[in-house]
């Protein structure tokens, strides 16, 4: 059992995330304590650290931190618990919008045990960090797709770790899509993964080859994660009838779309948004979905798996936001406040 240990946190101060010695807090009934072994920068945490994300009125008005989600391994669990728990390799996540928001981005957690998703023991940590925002976003992207009936779907930003993601699933679930990318080393990669539909925004064609292929496959759904005017480019080459759902911002600008193509050819723009997806969803979605993402981290990873590309310290966030930004078609930066 690890008790009275030191402990170590990033804290937002004036908006700026600052490494601070915390002091540890007693477990409460039904808590576990969990040693943080890895956590991604994801384009969320990017968002967070720019003060860019979440509704601004549920975030707790208080000393905040950062980092979503992430994995571990449990050092010690309250009576109420038991001890079985001790020694197991976790994955968490942690909401901006709960009372209770600390930020993952700490070497030790505090978590109710009945929160956390407990992994056989020869699964370790550095394999199972992204189980929450990447994989579920994908589920999600698929099922809204097949929910509302469309027979295809485009994805924006292809080559990132969530775009190398959906090309898997899509492939694994049998559901075409088109997938964007902005560079031919990027398609070719694609390419390697089992992609059969890449089109390279660069090329002169683009505008034209989008519009035919999406005609041809009946592509009516459009999930953006860059918004920007890229949006209503892609949505005014799309079949009259279709949708954006914007859940990203990398682009920094906001969305536009033409009057002609909302008035005359009925397009749309929505969101999807994971967090609204956990409170509208019934229990029997949710234990589908990471049933789906569990049993395969369990057992390899080959769809919702991750590659690592950078690992960086707790006293290096700055550096690992600026090199995530720069190299997101390479793999994940990870967090690793063990270091």
């Amino acid at each position: 059992m690890e008790s009275n240990l030191s402990n170590q946190a990033i804290i937002l101060e004036d908006g700026k995330p600052v490494l601070k010695d915390i002091e540890d807090t007693l477990l409460a009934e039904g808590e576990i304590r969990i040693r943080v072994e890895a956590s991604p920068m994801n384009p969320s945490d990017q968002l967070w650290l720019a003060g860019l994300y979440g509704i601004k009125e549920l975030i707790p008005k208080k000393t905040l931190g950062a980092g979503f989600e992430g994995s571990g391994v449990v050092t010690e669990a309250h009576e109420s618990v038991g001890a079985d728990i001790v020694g197991k390799t976790v994955a968490f996540f942690d909401d901006c919008h709960n009372e209770g928001f600390q930020g993952v981005w700490r070497k030790y957690i505090n978590k109710k045990a009945s929160d956390v998703i407990q992994f056989p023991e020869h699964v370790k940590s550095d394999e199972v960090f992204g189980v929450f925002v990447n994989p579920l976003t994908v589920v999600l992207i698929v099922n809204t797709a097949k929910k509302n009936g469309n027979k295809a779907l485009i994805h924006g930003a292809a080559s990132s770790s969530l775009g190398k993601i959906l090309v898997r699933y899509a492939k694994h679930v049998d559901f075409p899509v088109i997938n964007i990318v902005r560079r031919q080393e990027q398609a070719d990669s694609l390419k390697e993964l089992g992609a059969e539909h890449i089109l390279d925004s660069s090329s002169d064609t683009f505008d034209d080859d989008l519009a035919e292929l999406s005609k041809e496959l009946g592509a009516t759904a459009y999930f953006d994660p860059i918004a920007g005017a890229f949006c209503g480019r892609v949505l005014a080459k799309m079949p009259a009838k279709s949708t954006a759902y914007v859940y990203g911002a990398l682009s920094g600008e906001p969305v536009s779309l033409s009057p002609i193509d909302i008035i005359f050819y009925q397009k749309s723009i929505t969101y999807l948004y994971l967090a609204t997806w956990f409170m509208e969803a019934s229990k029997e979605e949710q234990d589908e979905a990471f049933g789906e993402v569990i049993k395969d981290l369990s057992t390899g990873g080959k769809i919702f798996g991750t590659k690592i590309y950078k690992t960086f310290s707790l006293d290096k966030v700055v550096e690992a936001c600026e090199e995530a930004a720069k190299t997101a078609s390479l793999g994940k930066v990870i967090i690793n406040p063990q270091l």
